[in-house]
């Protein structure tokens, strides 16, 4: 049995910290089995998994910065090697944070990805591969990801309008800086516009009857 001062009330099992409170609680007896689970965290969980990916993160961009030094001192494609692992590391880490709530998962996710290689390709001189290429991508497998996320997960149909928003969001984004003539290269964006209109399309014919019944829940038609 322990007893926590601040509480005045004594606790059954082998707790260190007080539930009520979070104050240190004093033993008073034997130790006794715990009334409470041990419930762990997904970082202890998979304590050693990390740790191994931890060690063959750093292990490849120490090898990578050794071999750029040594061998081809004349570029930096090391920093490439070392920014990639960092962006794995960051996204994994939003992954974990939002892997109960699929869609900010998403959203999460395309937009670190994109803000991530922009302020990357500003830092090299700017070259425009960042949203020729990176966002119409990341955009374009997010609109992959959702339907799967839906059959897999049998995500409801008032989950499923928020994707509907969402693929039609990163279907017109690419096509804003086509407008304003910012890209060099337009066939990544048009592509990705292009799958927008055909998921949304697919969603529309396979969900319209559910979607028609939500939308008039919610705006009371």
């Amino acid at each position: 049995m322990q007893f926590c001062d601040n509480c005045k009330v004594s606790l059954k099992g082998n707790n260190k910290i007080c539930p009520l409170c979070g104050g240190i609680v004093q033993k008073q007896e034997e130790d006794e089995p715990e009334v409470f689970p041990f419930v762990p965290t997904i970082y202890q969980e998979f304590n050693l998994l990390i740790r191994t990916m931890l060690m063959v993160s750093i292990s490849a961009i120490i090898v990578s910065f050794a071999v750029n030094l040594i061998f081809t001192k004349s570029s930096n494609w090391s920093l490439f090697v070392a920014g990639a692992i960092l962006c794995m590391w960051v996204s994994l880490y939003f992954v974990i944070r939002k892997r109960h709530n699929v869609p900010k998962t998403i959203v999460w996710q395309v937009v670190l990805l994109t803000a991530i290689s922009v302020i990357w390709d500003f830092s090299m001189g700017w070259r425009g591969w960042s949203i020729n290429f990176v966002l119409p991508i990341a955009c374009a497998a997010a609109m992959v990801v959702i339907p799967i996320a839906h059959r897999i997960l049998k995500i409801g149909v008032r989950d499923l309008l928020i994707y509907i928003f969402m693929d039609a969001i990163f279907g017109f984004i690419p096509m804003i800086f086509l407008a304003l003539g910012l890209l060099q290269v337009i066939v990544p964006s048009i592509i990705c516009a292009a799958f927008s209109a055909i998921s949304l399309t697919a969603i529309v014919l396979y969900e319209g009857d559910n979607l028609k019944s939500e939308l008039k829940k919610r705006m009371h038609i």
